[in-house]
């Protein structure tokens, strides 16, 4: 690994972690003016966490609770103008939408926003819905499990 991926993916793993770590995806923080701009910032450094892992070792891949389409919940989070944050074909669309355990948001067609488990965290932007603990922070240990042994070489 080259020394500007390892500082990379050592800046990746801190920010990560002072995202999560400062409780601002809590329950107690919903209302927060900056809890959108933290889980864009945790989308981008964790997009590029899942692009080094692929590069050094293996990708993350799993399955489990993503509903699968081709659209990066990353890249309707940061292009303010994406169609990757519409729920349907008639212009509606909707943006960090924050389902806090389980519960029912809103239904509209075919599609329903809602969270499944009580102990998680359900973000969708349009139709790409993202778990706090299902998703992103089992992709995140992954990826730090993977690449330990590469940061640890100095």
């Amino acid at each position: 690994m080259d020394i500007q991926d390892r500082q990379d993916c050592e800046r990746n793993i801190r920010r990560v972690t002072q995202l999560i770590d400062s409780g601002i995806f809590n329950p107690d923080n919903g209302g927060h003016p900056l809890q959108q701009s933290a889980f864009i910032d945790l989308m981008i450094c964790m997009r590029d966490l899942m692009h080094k892992t692929e590069k050094y070792t293996k990708r993350v891949d799993f399955v489990d609770d993503v509903l699968t389409n081709n659209y990066v919940i990353r890249d309707a989070c940061c292009h303010i103008d994406s169609f990757k944050k519409d729920f349907d074909g008639n212009g509606n669309r909707g943006e960090y939408i924050v389902a806090y355990g389980k519960c029912n948001l809103m239904k509209m067609d075919d599609f329903e926003a809602k969270g499944e488990y009580e102990d998680d965290v359900a973000i969708f932007y349009g139709r790409n819905r993202v778990y706090m603990r299902r998703h992103i922070l089992r992709a995140f240990h992954q990826a730090q499990a993977q690449l330990q042994p590469l940061l640890a070489r100095r």
